[in-house]
């Protein structure tokens, strides 16, 4: 993705993203509203968000995904069974056909399907979708086409359209990739692959995902208002092609503290909480007591790591990156911050995704001692001096990690400063591959490893933005060339020998855990299915509520 692929870094993953598009835009067809309004409603969902949007285009953003992934469907999706597998489901593809070769998919669409204004889809809104990722320079996710055909051609701007997209006719598509991708299919499925309606959202410029008037989609939601650093208002779309989902209609309204959120549930303000932004201390002592039959655990497909920058002292040496990760006890930070709600990951590859090695499992350990004679040996007895640059706009949770870990790391001599600055100027940073250290998470887009080992370690410029500066390029070039093993169990393998070369002998990151992602629901609340994937992002048709 993101997303890049939805890049969900140093925060909760939750809809957050401040307000960064100037004045707001609502549409004439409702008034927005507050949390504390139409409580009467018994089809309306009221939830938070602690800070807006910055768009509705999903192209345009790496995190803002709740309204695109209601507004906008794909032509797959990601769906759980009872069991709790995540598998691959069509969406707006009623059915396809791959060649022998793996190259060429041939798709046809679902008929009948039409956008909220009543026009119909067609193969060149698809084609239009994919192109428009590519074309546009504020596109941030280009990683679900980069594999077709052609792609890297009009990303440069050396050609018109994408070469690899052939329109048979409105409901007929074909789609030739470069070479063989095994997870093509998972990546079409991603939020940044929602279909845009061609004609609209040219004509709306850049006024798309920012009016709702103009920002429509195909999906079971239109949005009624956006008001900027106030509320998101919501309906259903009554001409939705697929079933209706229950909620008929939607307040996600802007609340920046976490305590007035929790205050406001437990008054019934609010039907739904994402306890990411509570303190551990509160989600123990209030929620897993008081509240506990209105808790749900959904999976996440997500791993918290830390990455250092292998550009700078001492971290070019391998010692001192495996010395960082002996020093930190990521057991204690996962009980500290997160009561304990996950799992220690020794690997790229978190439990529950494709491609995990239980194997790696305590591979990593805490060794302060052994931690202390490795930087003894690389020139560092007394220690030394590193910063970790932090996104001021991340969860209290997340800021607690970084106390934590420094506190942890001054036990081996290692001197930690907090460099803390706004989400704007950390992006920056982190892009320039100055960055110094940083805490991040990663969610899954699609439920295979290439999503994580490709985003982190699949060419110079992602490890420069993404693992700061890692320099084995033979390395990315495996993990570019393994995207074409069409066969599964040599792909895992080749995916399990990178991974331990990467984070065990290179130490290039510092693996923490992963977390299940807890939710509140209100009593009027009659079932929720928490996103596939672990993100805070609510796919409304996914509640029920009760008459």
């Amino acid at each position: 993705m993101k997303k890049n692929l939805c890049l969900l870094l140093v925060g909760a993953l939750a809809c957050s993203m401040l307000a960064a598009c100037g004045g707001g835009t609502t549409s004439t067809s409702a008034p927005p509203a507050s949390a504390s309004s139409e409580t009467t409603s018994p089809k309306t969902l009221r939830k938070p968000m602690v800070a807006d949007i910055s768009t509705m285009d999903v192209q345009h953003t790496s995190k803002d995904y709740e309204v695109p992934m209601n507004v906008f469907d794909r032509l797959f999706e990601i769906k759980v069974d009872d069991s709790g597998a995540a598998s691959l489901v069509n969406n707006l593809c009623q059915e396809y056909t791959v060649s022998e070769d793996g190259l060429t998919y041939d798709f046809a669409l679902v008929e009948g399907v039409t956008f909220s204004n009543g026009d119909p889809l067609t193969a060149n809104d698809v084609k239009y979708t994919f192109e428009r990722m590519l074309k546009d320079p504020l596109c941030v996710n280009t990683e679900a086409v980069d594999p077709i055909l052609g792609a890297d051609a009009l990303l440069a701007g050396e050609a018109d359209e994408l070469e690899g997209i052939v329109i048979t006719d409105d409901a007929h598509f074909s789609i030739t990739l470069a070479a063989p991708d095994a997870s093509f299919l998972y990546k079409l499925a991603t939020p940044a692959c929602s279909i845009y309606n061609a004609a609209v959202t040219e004509a709306a410029g850049d006024q798309f995902g920012i009016d709702p008037a103009v920002t429509i989609g195909t999906g079971p939601y239109v949005v009624d208002s956006w008001e900027v650093n106030t509320a998101i208002t919501l309906s259903r779309n009554e001409n939705y092609w697929g079933e209706l989902p229950d909620v008929e209609k939607v307040i996600v309204s802007v609340i920046p503290d976490p305590s007035t959120q929790s205050m406001m549930f437990q008054n019934g303000e609010l039907d739904l909480l994402d306890l990411d932004y509570l303190d551990s201390s509160v989600v123990n002592s209030t929620y897993k007591t008081q509240y506990a039959d209105n808790l749900i655990y959904g999976n996440r497909l997500a791993i918290t790591y830390m990455s250092m920058n292998q550009n700078i002292e001492p971290f070019n040496d391998v010692r001192v990156r495996k010395a960082v990760q002996m020093a930190i006890d990521r057991q204690a930070l996962l009980d500290a911050v997160y009561s304990g709600d996950g799992n220690v990951e020794d690997g790229i590859f978190p439990r529950g995704l494709v491609g995990h090695n239980p194997d790696l499992e305590g591979t990593i350990t805490y060794d302060p001692e052994g931690a202390k004679a490795l930087l003894a040996e690389a020139g560092y007895a007394d220690g030394f001096t590193m910063q970790f640059d932090a996104d001021n706009s991340a969860s209290s949770s997340v800021m607690l990690l970084y106390q934590i870990i420094q506190q942890q790391l001054a036990e081996v001599g290692i001197t930690v400063k907090i460099n803390s600055m706004d989400e704007s100027s950390w992006l920056d940073l982190r892009s320039s591959g100055d960055m110094n250290s940083f805490i991040g998470t990663w969610t899954a887009d699609y439920n295979d490893p290439d999503n994580f080992i490709y985003t982190f370690f699949g060419n110079e410029e992602k490890t420069t933005l993404r693992s700061l500066n890692y320099p084995d390029t033979e390395v990315m070039q495996r993990v570019a060339d393994a995207r074409a093993i069409v066969d599964t169990d040599e792909r895992l393998a080749e995916y399990a020998d990178l991974e331990y070369k990467i984070v065990i002998e290179d130490a290039a990151w510092v693996p923490l855990f992963s977390r299940q992602h807890l939710f509140a629901v209100g009593d009027n609340v009659e079932s929720f299915i928490p996103f596939w994937a672990g993100y805070g992002d609510i796919i409304y048709r996914d509640v029920t509520l009760k008459s």
